[in-house]
């Protein structure tokens, strides 16, 4: 019986920790961030808002190359979230966003990566 309740226990804690790397990224064979290279800058999603004076500025690409979501685009016009022909705009007044429609011309608001040293 003791031994049922300890082999039962060590599964339990090792199912616990296991479900704990995948829920706090600690897992580092995927990804789940949206990330997009334009312009040999990397954007991620964002929950940031424009405000009223900015407004979405000239067409500055097409998104040319779907990578795997687990995978880190590698050039520019390549996401691994959009897919091929969806548009890419520039923010009027900022270099630190820029605006994806995708194929449902759904504007999705995507923030500059800074590069930590």
């Amino acid at each position: 019986m003791k031994r049922t309740i300890s082999f039962l226990s060590v599964v339990y804690l090792t199912v616990l920790t296991a479900c704990n790397q995948v829920s706090t990224g600690t897992n580092t064979e995927s990804s789940s961030a949206i990330i997009i290279v334009v312009e040999n800058k990397k954007y991620n999603g964002t929950e940031d808002k424009l405000d009223q004076t900015q407004e979405i500025g000239d067409q500055i690409g097409t998104i040319e190359k779907k990578t795997k979501a687990t995978k880190m685009p590698a050039g520019n016009n390549q996401s691994n979230y959009f897919t091929v022909g969806s548009e890419i705009y520039s923010v009027e007044g900022t270099e630190d966003y820029i605006i994806v429609k995708d194929k449902d011309h759904k504007s999705h608001l995507m923030k500059k990566v800074v590069q930590k040293r």
